[in-house]
């Protein structure tokens, strides 16, 4: 659950964050990113929360009483994905943007042109200019593109949140059946501020084709290739083994043998 949000909400900023970096106009304007946190944030957290416990959790060492709620693992774990998530994100805007592709994702090209691509990404510093800018159909299919792989990217992830180490394919889709009606409502959610005439045009969204979706599959696949690679990776160091496990067992096999030779002199 922590993790989860966390990790979007760090894409988020990471994502806002190389646009400033790199003086470019941002990839969402307010209104998306308030409708991102709506849709893809709240339902699948809520139906983290009712996730059934993983099935090795009594086979686990205690957890030190003293550490906090993030461990060096954890944090290492919520900062790739989080990166992970803005950078692909950050790319497909940038390549929608810099290139005709931006044109090419949206249905209605009506008012769109090869030209407008190049110099509507960059900060003027003139509110009124970025403005007329910002309103271009290349601009709003590009942004409209990056917003459609963050938000899938995002509910994408509540699936692979649900276990730290543990592969996706293991924990299954259907053990929560609350995360798979709240991750498809997140989803409706998505395509009706998307497709809707008038919503989309208040969210500052355009609809987007068939191209655009090969793009978000494309997205979603890595990301579920990159998540097992860490958690391949995790399991490899021994994630969730404590290492005086061993010495705990140890330590409990020689007071029971104490306990024994005192009965046997007692008797």
């Amino acid at each position: 659950f922590i993790l989860y949000l966390l990790s979007c909400n760090s894409a988020e900023i990471f994502l806002f964050l190389f646009a400033a970096v790199l003086n470019l106009d941002f990839p969402f304007t307010t209104i998306m990113i308030l409708w991102a946190n709506i849709i893809a944030d709240i339902p699948p957290a809520l139906s983290l929360g009712l996730d059934p416990p993983e099935r090795n959790i009594m086979n686990r060492p205690p957890r030190n009483p003293k550490s906090g709620v993030l461990t060096r693992s954890t944090t290492l774990v919520l900062v790739l994905q989080a990166l992970f998530m803005s950078v692909v994100t950050f790319g497909v805007f940038l390549a929608a943007v810099l290139t005709p592709f931006g044109n090419t994702v949206l249905i209605n090209k009506e008012g769109t042109s090869p030209d407008t691509y190049v110099p509507s990404i960059f900060h003027q510093g003139n509110p009124e200019t970025n403005a007329n800018e910002n309103m271009s159909p290349h601009i709003a299919g590009a942004r409209s593109l990056a917003f459609g792989v963050l938000t899938v990217l995002q509910l994408n992830q509540a699936f692979l949140s649900r276990s730290i180490d543990v592969s996706v394919f293991k924990t299954g889709l259907r053990a929560n059946k609350w995360m798979v009606g709240c991750v498809l409502l997140s989803f409706g959610c998505y395509i009706i501020g998307v497709y809707v005439p008038k919503l989309n045009n208040w969210l500052e969204l355009v609809p987007i084709g068939w191209q655009a979706w090969l793009v978000i599959l494309g997205a979603v696949i890595l990301q579920v290739v990159f998540s097992e690679l860490m958690k391949l990776c995790l399991r490899k160091i021994g994630f969730n083994k404590s290492p005086g496990a061993g010495n705990h067992h140890h330590h409990r096999q020689e007071r029971g043998v104490r306990d024994s030779e005192q009965e046997a002199e007692t008797v």
